[in-house]
């Protein structure tokens, strides 16, 4: 392990990667957050930053006291000399990685991206991403990926999974082997599909002062190297008819592959390439404007509607509208029967 650095290089590294790039910064602290706050969080946390380390004993009761006192990336970058010397240290070992980097992209880069999965067929509308985020690989990585690629055809396709899990998948990848869903095979499962792969990406707690939101989710959308190990429905070269050698995965028990759907499994076949994230606040935000000055305000209109009718009931068992009424009705009825 390197010896850590001067408490001066750490905050400005630290500054200068948050004005850098202060979204995708607070989306890397806020992956690091939820793994902490998981129930699994021995094995969501991988890697484990090493200030927290003695020996192969993980001090999580340490660690969570610094992330629950994490200030804002606004707040981090106004520190003072001296001031969160803690928190500016855990923040850069969160920001550090020489393999890969986060860049935050425009929305409207959503649009050119969902043409990549190329989805024929009928499929649900998703919604788009509230936030749009690249991978972007070192030239080692970058290397063995096009050397393993060997000229191939990629194939893009979403991944859904539980948010406290992707802290580990942006520093790990996807592997095979961990995947639970074994219905089609062993493997990891993906899907040309992104409504179908929001499901498997339910909100989760994130970092409370992330610009963010404290709930969000997560969607990979990954690139994968058209393999004979990649299970799913495609055609052969020069013909119409279907691969049926790549219809079926070890071990399944449903059957072929369907339709939007990719079993990939061979770990160096796929690497997370972009992230779409949605956030709960904001959702909420944009559909509780129409309704935000009736939640304000429905005692009192409660109150207003008992009001109004006690006043006609009460001047429905009046005598004086009894009288009117009498006096309405023969005329009424005569105006009928003309």
């Amino acid at each position: 392990m390197q010896p850590p650095l001067p408490t001066a290089a750490v905050r400005e590294l630290v500054c200068s990667c948050l004005h850098r790039d202060p979204v995708a910064a607070d989306l890397r602290c806020s992956l690091f957050v939820a793994a902490v706050q998981s129930y699994k969080r021995d094995s969501a946390l991988r890697p484990f930053p090493p200030r927290y380390l003695t020996g192969e004993v993980k001090d999580f009761e340490e660690l969570q006291k610094d992330v629950d006192t994490l200030p804002n990336v606004r707040d981090l970058v106004r520190l003072g000399h001296g001031d969160g010397d803690r928190h500016l240290a855990l923040v850069h070992w969160v920001l550090s990685s020489k393999s890969f980097a986060v860049k935050a992209l425009q929305k409207e880069e959503f649009a050119r991206l969902s043409q990549l999965t190329q989805s024929e067929g009928i499929s649900a509308p998703a919604p788009a991403p509230d936030f749009v985020f690249e991978l972007q690989y070192c030239d080692v990585l970058n290397t063995k990926f096009e050397r393993t690629r060997a000229g191939r055809e990629l194939i893009y396709a979403f991944h859904g999974s539980r948010l406290e899990n992707f802290h580990s998948i942006i520093h790990n990848g996807l592997h095979c082997h961990l995947n639970k869903t074994s219905l089609f095979g062993e493997g990891t499962y993906l899907t040309s599909d992104l409504s179908m792969a929001i499901l498997y990406s339910p909100h989760g707690n994130g970092w409370r002062e992330s610009v963010l939101g404290p709930l969000i989710s997560c969607v990979a959308l990954c690139e994968i190297i058209d393999h004979p190990d990649v299970k799913c429905q495609v055609k052969k070269k020069d013909s119409e008819s279907i691969d049926r050698k790549r219809l079926r995965a070890r071990n399944s028990e449903g059957g072929e592959v369907p339709e939007k759907y990719f079993v990939v499994t061979n770990n160096e076949l796929l690497r997370v390439k972009y992230l779409l994230v949605y956030s709960q606040r904001r959702y909420r935000s944009r559909h509780a404007q129409g309704t935000s000055w009736l939640v304000r305000h429905h005692f009192a209109i409660m109150m207003g509607l008992y009001l109004l009718l006690l006043i006609f009931i009460g001047a429905f068992n009046s005598s004086c509208f009894s009288v009117v009424l009498a006096q309405n009705v023969p005329v009424t009825l005569t105006a009928h029967i003309t």
